[in-house]
């Protein structure tokens, strides 16, 4: 599909009016009360607004959202925009759309919301349910008080059952690039989480820039443990982030970043060895 203006998307949409699409996108969000976290609702929320000037069509690349919502106070992250968006796909909410330049490339992404039928199946067998244990009462009055706990014990394990499915598909839904910096292991030090999460804040792109430091560390034979060596290797980090920035390197960011921490760790092993050589000290030699 090629980009273009929201307008050109124009027939996608399901809705006449915006009032119409609010609506339906009401009847999801109380169908599905419970599927968004928080954070992914103020994306799914954010999503929403950007889906108005065509109701219930946006076309925005997801980093320009994500930084829409910062600039509204939203503070969403890209992990939690993602998680949305799989969720919303998954449950027919949402359909996307990539495009593409003429010139080649993707470009935006167009979000397409569906119609939402109100009508729920479970709420009409939960009310059945409810009407069938009524007239067994009336028959079986003797019975009354038992048939009242058993339905009060089984509407509340389905309440368990249903909150344990929800966490659970909230699970499926997630991949390990979904994990946020909070995530990361404590075997990471939290010095080295705090200056690598503005640049790269998911747990496993955290992780496997550590397991470099750890590979690295492990060319050589330190006296020290890698743990009291963080400032080196944040400092190698910084150095990658800055080389980076001012277009210098040719090979990526992580080979960069291994290179120049073997560099400096090559150093910090001649410094250790010096400080264990025994100089002879010539001025204080005893005379004959």
């Amino acid at each position: 599909m090629r980009a273009g203006n929201i307008r050109q998307f124009a027939s996608f949409s399901q809705f006449v009016n915006v009032k119409e699409f609010n609506e339906h996108k009401r009847y999801f969000l109380e169908r599905h009360a419970g599927l968004f976290t928080k954070s992914e609702f103020l994306a799914f929320e954010l999503l929403s607004q950007y889906s108005v000037v065509i109701p219930g069509v946006a076309n925005a690349k997801i980093d320009t959202l994500v930084d829409r919502g910062a600039e509204k106070g939203g503070s969403i992250s890209r992990a939690s925009f993602l998680r949305m968006l799989r969720k919303a796909k998954y449950t027919g909410c949402l359909v996307v759309h990539k495009t593409y330049r003429a010139s080649g490339g993707f470009a935006h992404n167009v979000f397409v919301f569906q119609r939402f039928d109100p009508a729920s199946g479970t709420k009409v067998t939960q009310r059945a349910a409810s009407e069938n244990l009524c007239e067994s009462k009336d028959k079986h009055s003797e019975f009354g008080e038992e048939t009242i706990n058993l339905y009060k014990n089984l509407k509340d394990k389905d309440l368990k059952i249903r909150k344990e499915n929800v966490m659970t598909n909230n699970l499926s839904f997630l991949s390990l690039d979904d994990l946020d910096e909070s995530f990361t292991p404590n075997s990471v030090p939290k010095d080295f989480i705090h200056i690598v999460k503005p640049f790269y804040n998911t747990a496993i792109e955290i992780y496997t820039f550590w397991e470099k430091a750890k590979l690295a560390y492990n060319k050589f034979t330190f006296d020290r443990p890698l743990e009291f060596m963080v400032s080196v290797v944040i400092d190698a980090f910084k150095s990658t982030v800055f080389h980076y920035k001012n277009r210098k390197i040719k090979a990526t960011f992580m080979q960069y970043f291994y290179g120049t921490l073997k560099g400096m760790f090559m150093v910090e092993k001649r410094r250790e060895h010096m400080a264990k050589v025994t100089r002879y000290n010539w001025i204080d030699e005893p005379e004959n």
